[in-house]
């Protein structure tokens, strides 16, 4: 429930541009409701599931050490994971330069994580897990 609560108001407040709440609820509950009817899942399983497909639990940041900068992999909370999975979900969809409707790109993106099939958000999260996997050896750089 908490999940739920927490990342579908994220979700929602990457969306409200110029205080049109509304506007914006509307566009991410048909895009919910055209994944519900198209795999039958209900929106609780679909919000989880999206969830966990695009989950982390390391990020790799740059760290500025004697004039020089060092990516090093660090581990991070659950409310920063929260955050990744919707700015990459939401960076997907606008960058999807269609001339189709929002609602309709990010059916076809949340669609997409659901089945595996190559979505820019999971290539995102790939290329988070290889950069960290590949500065493993700067791990000591955290403090």
């Amino acid at each position: 429930m908490i999940l739920r609560k927490n990342l579908y108001s994220k979700l929602l407040g990457f969306f409200i541009k110029k205080g049109k709440k509304v506007k914006s609820k509307k566009i991410l509950d048909n895009a919910f409701f055209l994944v519900s009817k198209k795999t039958g899942f209900s929106f609780c399983y679909i919000l989880y599931t999206l969830f966990l497909k695009l989950n982390i639990f390391v990020e790799a940041k740059k760290v500025r050490i004697k004039r020089r900068s060092v990516v090093v992999p660090f581990s991070i909370s659950l409310k920063r994971r929260s955050y990744l999975v919707t700015k990459w979900l939401m960076q997907s969809v606008l960058q999807n330069e269609g001339r189709i409707l929002t609602e309709i790109k990010l059916f076809e993106e949340i669609l997409k994580v659901l089945t595996n099939s190559s979505s820019k958000s999971l290539k995102m999260k790939s290329l988070n897990n290889s950069q960290a996997l590949a500065n493993r050896s700067n791990i000591h750089y955290r403090w």
